[in-house]
């Protein structure tokens, strides 16, 4: 994220003009910055499947902070569900993040139904 940010101040100098860069005009920096932005989504859908696999680890063992009562089953069900949504929502950002640093062109309108997708994901987890 940190990454993102330093680079995302300097696009903005290179947009107002502040900045010049030989090699990078300010729309190949952007396209360069999303590419970091692509691969933070890979890590973040694995740290997902891991948490997932260690919560499926836990209940097979019968570990009590998982399985222990129907509280902790119910907690545990609910950790895995947002898990695999947040995985989903990985999936359709690293799409969309693939085609807007022009990795590989995909239609406007399927990249903007996942941005609506991803979007409604990020606004339910604060409803």
């Amino acid at each position: 994220m940190i990454t993102f940010l330093v680079q995302d101040h300097i696009y903005f100098l290179l947009k107002v003009g502040i900045l010049k860069f030989q090699n990078y005009s300010a729309v190949q920096w952007h396209r360069r910055n999303l590419r970091f932005i692509t691969a933070s989504h890979v890590f973040n859908f694995a740290l997902a499947f891991r948490e997932i696999q260690r919560i499926r680890a836990k209940q097979e063992k019968c570990d009590p902070s998982v399985s222990g009562s129907a509280a902790a089953l119910e907690k545990a069900d609910q950790e895995i569900k947002g898990n695999m949504l947040m995985m989903f929502r990985y999936v359709l950002t690293f799409i969309q993040m693939t085609s807007v640093s022009g990795v590989k062109q995909f239609d406007d309108v399927y990249i903007g139904i996942m941005g609506m997708i991803s979007s409604a994901i990020d606004a339910s987890r604060q409803w």
